[in-house]
């Protein structure tokens, strides 16, 4: 038995390949535009670009090789290890920017 597909596949793919008027109408209507529907679904080998190198990591958050080693040793930010080079995922670090966020009232802004 075949895994079930989602509707939103179901959708991508009637408006991708179907050449019933409608979906021939939304292709042209949406043409040149980076609209989900019309681009094709990732293929397996997308998933590497989600993983970058330490030094994308301390360029993109502004710290240090030691701040970026306090992170990995006390398990903040999660890594993998090919040879000696370390690679991070992106949604790790989004989650941690995110899991961190504070946002500070300015009080008596405007008041002398």
């Amino acid at each position: 038995m075949s895994n079930p597909r989602i509707l939103a596949d179901i959708l991508k793919d009637y408006f991708q390949n179907s050449q019933e008027p409608l979906a021939v109408e939304f292709r042209n209507h949406f043409a040149g535009t980076d609209n989900p529907l019309l681009t094709e679904k990732p293929s397996d080998d997308t998933a590497l670009e989600d993983w970058i190198d330490g030094q994308m990591v301390m360029q993109a958050l502004h710290i240090s090789p030691r701040t970026l080693q306090t992170l990995r040793t006390n398990g903040t930010l999660p890594f993998s290890k090919i040879g000696r080079k370390l690679y991070y995922n992106r949604s790790d670090i989004l989650r941690i920017l995110q899991d961190n966020y504070t946002m500070y009232k300015i009080r008596n802004h405007g008041n002398k």
